[in-house]
C-alpha cells in the first residue's frame, strides 16, 4: 500500500517525487527506463527542448542549476517568425536555454531521493477507485502485469492523460492536437528558434530548433481536422520551409505525439481529493507557444507544498496554490487569439515593433562579418 502513486516521471512527476516529505511511501511510474541512459534507437520524447525564461526562473526558485551534460548547442537568443502565407518574416529577441530533453528528464529523475520507489518500464493501464484508496493496474513491455494500491494517485502523464480521462470521464478537456517532429541532418543550422504559420496547415504553428549538427522540425495539427492527415500536413510544411529558403538536410528520424492545448479556463483542472493532476494532465500548457515545462515544474512543487501538512485537505490547498497558473494561462489565451489569428498576425508583424531588424542568412554570416 502506497500513500502516493505518481504516474509519469517527466518534469512534473519527478519534481513532486523529489520534493515530497519523506514520511510518505511513494511510487513513481513511467513507461520509459529513466534510470539508465537512452538506449540506441529508443524513441525520444517529442519536445523542442527549449527552456523558456519562466522555466529557468522556476529552476532557480527550486535551487537547481543545469549541469552541462543536459545542454545542447547552440544557445538561442532570437525567434525567427515567418508567416508562410503572407511571406512576412521578422526576428524577435528571446532568451532560451537549449537542452537535450531526454537527458534533462533523466537528470531530474536522478535528483529523486532513494526513499521513493520506482517502476520504470511500466505502463499504467487502468485506475480503479475503491473505498479510501485506488488501484492502479500496470503492464510491462514484456507483457507482465502488476497492481498497486495508493491513497492518492497523481496524474503526471502529459497530454491526453489517460488517468484524467478515466478519473474524470466527460469533464471538459483541452483541445487535442497531433504533433509530428522530425530530425534533419544540417551542417548550417539556423541560430534561432523558428516559428512558422500557415492557415492551410493548422490553426496553431510549426517550429524549428537547431541541435548541434541537427535541426528539429515540428508541426502541431488539430486532431480530427478535415483534409490532410497530420503526416500529410507535415510533408507540406517541410516543402514550404524548403521553398522559403531553409536549408534542410536528410531526414534521419521522426516521432509523433499528442498535444493538449487549452482553449478555455474551464478545461483546466487540479483534480480532486483522490486524483491530483499536474502539468499537461491538468491542462497546464501555454496555448500560444505550447510551452509546458515551466508549468510542470511549478505544479509539481505546488502539490508537494500542499501535501506537506498531510493528504487530508490537500486538494483545497493545491487548488489555491495553482490558481496563479490558471490565471497565467487565461492571459495567454488572449495572447493566442492575436498570435495565431491569420487576419491579425501579419498586421502585427508588419509594424516591426520589437524586431531586431533583418536577419543575416546563416550561409552568409561568416563572409559578411569578415568582409569577404
Amino acid at each position: 500500500m502506497y500513500d502516493i502513486c505518481i504516474v509519469g516521471a517527466g518534469p512534473a512527476g519527478a519534481t513532486l517525487a523529489r520534493l515530497l516529505d519523506t514520511r510518505y511511501r511513494v511510487l513513481l511510474v513511467d513507461r520509459r527506463r529513466l534510470d539508465a541512459p537512452p538506449a540506441e534507437g529508443e524513441p525520444s520524447k517529442l519536445c523542442g527542448g527549449l527552456l523558456a525564461p519562466a522555466a529557468q526562473q522556476e529552476l532557480a526558485r527550486q535551487g537547481l542549476g543545469l549541469p552541462g551534460s543536459v545542454l545542447s548547442g547552440p544557445q538561442l537568443f532570437a525567434v525567427r517568425a515567418l508567416d508562410l502565407d503572407s511571406k512576412i518574416e521578422r526576428l524577435y529577441q528571446r532568451f532560451y536555454t537549449n537542452i537535450d530533453r531526454e537527458l534533462f528528464d533523466r537528470w531530474l529523475v536522478s535528483l529523486v531521493p532513494g526513499s521513493v520507489e520506482t517502476a520504470f518500464g511500466f505502463r499504467a493501464t487502468r485506475i480503479e477507485r475503491s473505498e479510501g484508496d485506488s488501484i492502479v493496474r500496470l503492464a510491462t513491455s514484456g507483457g507482465g502485469r502488476a497492481s498497486v494500491r495508493a491513497r492518492l494517485v497523481v496524474a503526471a502523464d502529459g497530454a491526453n492523460s489517460w488517468v484524467r480521462r478515466q478519473a474524470f470521464g466527460r469533464a471538459p478537456r483541452p483541445a487535442a492536437y497531433a504533433a509530428v517532429q522530425a530530425t534533419f541532418a544540417s551542417r548550417a543550422a539556423e541560430a534561432s528558434f523558428g516559428a512558422f504559420w500557415s492557415r492551410r496547415l493548422t490553426d496553431f504553428y510549426g517550429w524549428t530548433v537547431p541541435k548541434e549538427d541537427h535541426l528539429l522540425v515540428g508541426l502541431a495539427v488539430p486532431t480530427g481536422r478535415r483534409g490532410a492527415s497530420a503526416s500529410d500536413a507535415f510533408a507540406q510544411f517541410v516543402a514550404m520551409l524548403r521553398e522559403s529558403g531553409l536549408a534542410l538536410g536528410t531526414e534521419v528520424g521522426r516521432s509523433s505525439a499528442g498535444v493538449s492545448r487549452p482553449m478555455s479556463p474551464a478545461q483546466l483542472s487540479a483534480g480532486d481529493d483522490r486524483v491530483a493532476l499536474l502539468g499537461e494532465a491538468a491542462g497546464l500548457m501555454s496555448p500560444s507557444s505550447a510551452e509546458g515545462i515551466s508549468y510542470a515544474l511549478r505544479s509539481g512543487a505546488y502539490l508537494a507544498d500542499a501535501l506537506a501538512p498531510g493528504i487530508e485537505g490537500f486538494a483545497t490547498r493545491y487548488r489555491l496554490a495553482a490558481a496563479p497558473l490558471a490565471a497565467n494561462i487565461t492571459g495567454k489565451l488572449a495572447k493566442s487569439a492575436f498570435v495565431h489569428a491569420p487576419g491579425i498576425r501579419p498586421l502585427i508583424m508588419a509594424t516591426r515593433i520589437g524586431t531586431l531588424g533583418r536577419a543575416i542568412p546563416a550561409r552568409a554570416r561568416t563572409a559578411d562579418l569578415l568582409g569577404v
